[in-house]
């Protein structure tokens, strides 16, 4: 498949969706039951469209950074010693712009499909989950309870769905990195898009290894799982009300992504490196325990300005997006 039928297959599931919401309204203006639960079904796929275009323009600006950190929890050895400034600057000095934005695509497209996947499962669980719990107690259910629980389980669904886009895109971004001297004398390796590289991980090297990285991956649901409850419980306790909706947001978003990530950094690291296909030993007899540690935290400080960055972006978008999809459904 081309990047030109990618792209238009994106387009078309979009539009669809959009379709589906939209009908789903028409449908449910009379009362009862079932209008209710299509209007509940129509607000899931307006977060889901938003989640999944919002991250999609995030990532985009903050894609260098999500390099840089990738290459230094690989242990690239051309940026051996190097803090996140440093690394930038000998990727454009040596390998050009271009450098940094290799494996973007595939990026973009499965980062559509899981959070796609995962704001609709969100919304659609949160509220199975408070009913059951309600039931269950015979009183309110806990908010955060129910956000980390549904976060959690929105998170498992989606990391199995993508998990082989998301070790195509770590193939990708490092088809010409050199972990260590004997690599220098092995033929690179080359993909020429996500299908080609599905298909030739998956002859050499069997169809399951397209799920390395997957048990880890299930954990780390903790992470957005984390992330969202943080953040709906800022929503519902605004810090920063008076500074307006977007920089509230985008703050809201920031601190929880910093908590969430300070969290799961170390099995990130692990996850990565299972990807990558790299036999590294994160454990060497020689290191001290605080050693041992440290090399469980690499690339922290680019995860760190990567991903806090793009969550906060994210999630503007994403509430921009659904107030604007929400008005546009109300006025139809």
């Amino acid at each position: 498949m081309t990047s030109r039928a990618a792209d238009l297959c994106a387009v078309l599931a979009l539009a669809g969706a959009w379709y589906f919401v939209s009908s789903s309204v028409q449908a449910a203006d009379g009362t009862g039951d079932e209008g209710q639960k299509r209007r509940e079904i129509s607000k899931d796929v307006i977060h889901a469209i938003a989640g999944s275009v919002g991250s999609a323009l995030s990532i985009t600006v903050c894609y260098p950074l999500e390099t840089v950190r990738t290459r230094l929890q690989v242990g690239d050895t051309f940026l051996k010693g190097c803090n996140s400034i440093q690394a930038t600057s000998r990727l454009l000095k040596r390998e050009g712009l271009r450098s940094l934005y290799r494996g973007w695509y595939s990026l973009v497209v499965t980062l559509m499909i899981m959070n796609f996947i995962y704001f609709y499962c969100f919304h659609t669980l949160r509220r199975r989950v408070g009913d059951f719990l309600i039931v269950s107690s015979e009183g309110p259910a806990n908010k955060v309870v129910v956000d980390l629980m549904a976060g959690y389980l929105a998170g498992c669904v989606a990391v199995i769905v993508t998990g082989p886009l998301w070790l195509v895109n770590t193939r990708l971004k490092l088809q010409y990195v050199k972990f260590n001297k004997q690599d220098d004398k092995k033929p690179n390796k080359t993909y020429n898009g996500i299908l080609h590289c599905l298909y030739n991980v998956a002859k050499d090297e069997g169809l399951l290894t397209l799920w390395n990285g997957t048990v880890t991956s299930i954990i780390l649901s903790l992470n957005p799982a984390i992330q969202l409850g943080v953040y709906e419980m800022f929503k519902r306790r605004p810090l920063m009300a008076f500074a307006g909706q977007d920089v509230e947001h985008f703050f809201n978003a920031l601190l929880a992504k910093f908590v969430s990530t300070i969290v799961t950094y170390p099995i990130q690291v692990i996850q990565t490196m299972q990807r990558a296909n790299v036999n590294e030993s994160l454990s060497r007899s020689s290191d001290s325990r605080f050693n041992r540690v440290l090399r469980l935290y690499r690339g922290l400080e680019s995860k760190l300005l990567q991903t806090c960055l793009n969550s906060a972006l994210m999630f503007v978008a994403y509430e921009r997006l659904v107030n604007l999809l929400s008005e546009c459904l109300a006025a139809r």
